[in-house]
């Protein structure tokens, strides 16, 4: 009752202003006081913490609305239920069985996935540059932020903590990511229109999307960010049926941790807002919306700080990272990108166009559903990297996959509903029991047409491809190299986060020209059990990774412990010994 009095009282919205102005305030004066490098160290600890705690409230709210789960899965115990059962079995099926499990884009994979390792370990975030582990007890020495988000890794820092470190248990949370967004992209059209054709021909539209499939066997951070951002917005789109404060206590949860699974997620916090205020414009009076949002605002000012602490990165561009000077070639390949069917199902763009222009009713939420697709593929246009043909960042468009989807499901619905109009005037209908088979049949011929044109995507689901070989076969080398070492050893490699995550003491390549005293302590702690890793780096044209790797050579010995090639590059690894003329400077 005092809660109430106090969220009545007309002094209540000045309590709301100095509650937002006073955390705004934090960040400013953290800003204003304190250096990038110093923000980094805190940033290290703090986005931790405020992850776990984000998390536990969402797992409370979710309790909060077990018995809406519960009420919900209850009506799906029929044919129905079944047929969407059978969907996210083949979901998860595919993406587990079908798609190759490897890793995409290196070496960030390898970063999320020890970004992680180190919140699950030693509840820090960021990647590891000189790691060890005595007799099981992980010991990270020297710990770098990184520039991109820590969402993804901390939930794959979950699974770690329980089950321990496997990489495997990222690829496995991938694979389960890509089943939700499955069920997700059914229910927020259920929760829009009631009807199951819809909603079922959405899931199936963004089910075969051979790159949501091929991405979501890897342990990239897209498939998260695209399929929390969908949580998110269901959990909108139900607070706006139901009003509800347990939908709104879950909604504002749920915003900030999708706003920190990639640098771009954060365009979903005004999108949120923007569809607030169109589907209920009195939303903007709701003292109770304000009060929870100051749930959205805490957790948010740790990410606001990242952004502030990363810029000026480089990313790796040599100039501009954002500029218009990239829009037409990056327009010209990202638009064609949904309209070739090369590697994109045509028949999902079109069904979304129908759904979008023909679909009756609901003109609100499918401009909002054009209004999530827009900034999500509009952003890339203008990065230097932007480009769907750059490399393996068509990973890119994975962000924009749900709400094109979920039009998709519209237009699958308006071509039915012609169809059912077509079979009423050309045969008649004389009972209710021929008008239902006429639906379930026109159903049917709708369905079958998706998955005659989604057939021919199957063969890219199971590519693995030539994207990335170099560092693909540095990755498979590597894990055979230190089989043949011993577990008391500390490898010298460009990439130690990869060799931290099998368990591998591990440090940064340039150690061995910066820090040679430590590499000396080293080889007496090891016994003589130093390595340097010929990697996939010294075999680029990059002059700074080539002339690193040539430094080490010309300063230590190096005895060949294991070599490989693939076509012209050359891997090994290779034990490291003081040069007589080292040693002797040394002493």
């Amino acid at each position: 009752m005092n809660l109430k009095k106090i969220l009545h009282s007309r002094f209540y919205p000045l309590i709301l202003v100095f509650s937002y102005l006073f955390l705004m305030g934090v960040d400013i004066f953290v800003l204003d006081h304190f250096s990038k490098g110093k923000i980094t160290e805190v940033l290290k600890i703090w986005i931790p913490w405020g992850l776990k705690v984000n998390f536990f409230l969402i797992l409370t709210a979710v309790l909060f609305c077990c018995q809406d789960i519960a009420g919900w899965i209850r009506n799906f115990f029929n044919q129905k239920g079944l047929l969407l059962a059978a969907l996210l079995s083949l979901s998860f099926s595919m993406c587990f069985f079908a798609a190759p499990r490897t890793h995409r884009i290196y070496y960030d994979e390898d970063i999320y996935a020890n970004v992680a390792q180190n919140m699950a370990l030693s509840n820090q975030t960021g990647y590891c540059n000189y790691g060890t582990f005595e007799y099981g007890e992980y010991f990270p020495h020297w710990i770098s932020y990184n520039k991109e988000p820590s969402g993804w890794p901390f939930l794959i820092s979950l699974p770690f903590q329980i089950f321990g470190i496997n990489e495997l248990f990222a690829f496995v949370l991938n694979n389960l990511l890509f089943t939700l967004g499955v069920l997700t992209i059914f229910l927020i059209p259920w929760h829009l229109t009631g009807n199951y054709f819809i909603s079922f021909s959405a899931a199936l539209a963004y089910a075969f999307i051979p790159h949501n499939l091929l991405w979501s066997n890897t342990a990239a951070a897209e498939t998260s960010a695209g399929v929390l951002a969908g949580v998110t917005v269901l959990a909108l789109v139900v607070y706006l049926k139901t009003r509800q404060n347990r939908h709104l206590y879950l909604l504002v949860l749920l915003l900030p941790l999708a706003c920190q699974m990639r640098p771009e997620s954060c365009m979903l916090l005004p999108w949120a807002m923007a569809a607030g205020l169109v589907v209920s414009p009195q939303i903007l009076k709701d003292r109770k919306v304000w009060s929870l949002g100051l749930l959205t605002t805490l957790f948010l000012l740790p990410h606001v700080l990242h952004f502030y602490a990363v810029s000026g990165h480089s990313w790796g561009a040599q100039g501009n990272k954002f500029s218009t000077e990239f829009l037409y070639h990056n327009l010209e390949v990202n638009g064609l990108y949904y309209l070739t069917d090369k590697t994109f199902p045509l028949i999902i763009t079109i069904f979304a166009a129908l759904g979008l222009f023909f679909f009756r009713g609901m003109l609100r939420w499918r401009l909002l559903m054009l209004f999530w697709f827009l900034p999500f593929w509009g952003i890339f246009l203008f990065f230097y990297a932007g480009s769907y043909q750059y490399g393996a960042d068509v990973r890119f468009a994975l962000l924009s996959f749900m709400p094109l989807a979920i039009l998709a499901g519209m237009g699958a619905g308006w071509i039915q509903k012609n169809l059912l109009v077509v079979r009423y005037r050309t045969m008649g209908i004389d009972s209710i029991q021929n008008s239902s088979a006429a639906r379930n049949m026109t159903a049917c011929l709708v369905l079958l047409l998706m998955l005659f044109s989604l057939l021919k995507f199957l063969p890219l689901t199971r590519l693995l491809g030539q994207e990335a070989w170099g560092s693909r076969y540095d990755h498979k080398y590597a894990q055979e190299f230190i089989a043949m070492i011993p577990e008391r050893s500390i490898v010298l490699t460009q990439n130690p986060t990869m060799f931290l995550l099998w368990n591998q003491n591990a440090i940064q390549t340039h150690a061995g020209i910066n820090n040679p005293g430590l590499i000396k302590e080293l080889m007496k702690k090891y016994q003589g059990h130093v390595y340097f890793h010929d990697n996939y780096w010294c075999n680029t044209q990059n002059r700074r990774n080539v002339r690193l790797c040539q430094d080490i050579r010309d300063k230590y010995d190096l005895e060949a412990v294991a070599t490989a090639s693939e076509q012209h590059y050359q891997y090994g690894l290779y034990r490291m010994k003081l040069k007589g003329g080292t040693a002797k400077k040394s002493k």
